[in-house]
């Protein structure tokens, strides 16, 4: 009968795995997933004692990479913030979270004049960025957690120095969010981590309703103006594919991106030539890089001034409210407000609504 003793341990290992097993089925059945509406990159989920959520490695080729973190919905939310990307800035303070930041990435790429006002006071510290990241000034701050970007290839390698020195770190991918209200909806996110989702949601809602409607008011117009994007770079002029942040909101405008290339959401390369070629059909221009009037897109290039959108001067940039030091309110506050974006494009491809709306982000160049 010896071999009872080894069959009556294989029937306990047995009763222990399916009890893992039921286990298992209970925890994932109380763990609640909130679907994104248009955000790809980020899932939030929780249970009724912690708060977790995934960050999907929006800035390599595979996005097959998954971050995952998890919070206790118990403890104390983030005291201490390092942003180092504006548009976290900007997420933090549509919720009323800017004193918790106390380290910034950049000092002279901010628009926001409270936060600009507390680094001259010495409130908030600039610990540079990237490369250059100062980490004796990091740990004097003693973060709570540093929220920054994620970026392709050995540029990333300070996220890991940072985590080395025991400080928590969130890679955040919405730069890559192909559509205004993807986002938007960090916010979200952003709201889960500082117990203030209600507000989160609120804002969310509100301004998703905004752009919702100006989007409705744009899809009445049977006519669709032809719109150029961009600006040559080295003699390549790189055009945002039709799923792309920039395309979305101009279709959604009542327009029609040139050569913007179906199905795609990265931006597609292209000869100077060919660009040129097709810019003759353009009924405006709008992004032209960093140029800020006419004459300087005419000295640039001597084939400009035959584009027949820069003669009428239908040419727009989205750089009204800049820095002068490489920084836009465009990609800071405009994150949280697509809505606005969104209007002032209605208003320049479809003069015909007769709006008095004064541009925001944009400017007609001169």
């Amino acid at each position: 009968m010896h071999y009872f003793k080894p069959l009556l341990n294989l029937l306990v290992l047995i009763l222990l795995l399916n009890s893992c097993k039921n286990v298992a089925k209970e925890e994932k059945s109380a763990l609640n997933i909130h679907a994104n509406e248009y955000a790809k990159f980020f899932i939030l989920s929780d249970s009724s004692d912690k708060f977790d959520f995934q960050i999907v490695d929006s800035w390599s080729s595979s996005y097959k990479n998954v971050s995952s973190y998890s919070v206790d919905t118990k403890s104390a939310s983030f005291r201490r913030v390092v942003c180092m990307s504006t548009s976290h800035i900007a997420y933090m303070t549509a919720l009323g979270l800017e004193d918790k930041i106390v380290g910034v990435s950049g000092k002279q790429y901010i628009t926001n004049e409270v936060i600009l006002n507390r680094i001259n006071n010495g409130e908030i510290l600039d610990i540079g960025y990237e490369g250059s990241l100062n980490y004796e000034l990091l740990l004097k701050l003693k973060p709570d957690v540093v929220f920054t970007y994620g970026i392709l290839g050995e540029n990333n390698i300070y996220i890991n120095k940072i985590k080395e020195l025991g400080i928590n770190v969130i890679a955040l991918g919405d730069y890559l969010e192909d559509h205004p209200l993807g986002k938007l909806e960090y916010l979200k996110l952003f709201g889960r981590l500082f117990n203030c989702s209600n507000k989160a949601d609120s804002i969310y809602n509100s301004v998703k309703g905004r752009y919702i409607s100006i989007k409705n008011v744009a899809s009445r117009f049977a006519d669709r103006p032809k719109v150029l994007l961009n600006a040559p770079w080295k003699d390549v002029w790189y055009i945002p594919g039709r799923n792309s942040y920039m395309s979305v909101l101009i279709n959604d405008a009542g327009g029609d991106p040139v050569m913007s290339k179906q199905g795609e959401s990265r931006s597609v390369p292209y000869s100077l030539e060919e660009v040129y070629q097709e810019s003759m059909n353009a009924d405006y221009w709008l992004n032209p890089n960093n140029y800020s009037s006419i004459e300087e897109l005419k000295n640039s290039n001597p084939l400009f001034k035959n584009i027949p959108s820069l003669k009428s001067g239908k040419i727009y940039n989205n750089t009204k409210r800049e820095t002068g030091q490489g920084g836009s309110d465009f990609w800071e506050k405009g994150v949280i407000e697509p809505d606005v974006i969104l209007n002032d494009l209605i208003n320049i491809i479809h003069p015909e609504l007769n709006s008095a709306h004064e541009l925001v982000y944009y400017k007609q160049l001169k």
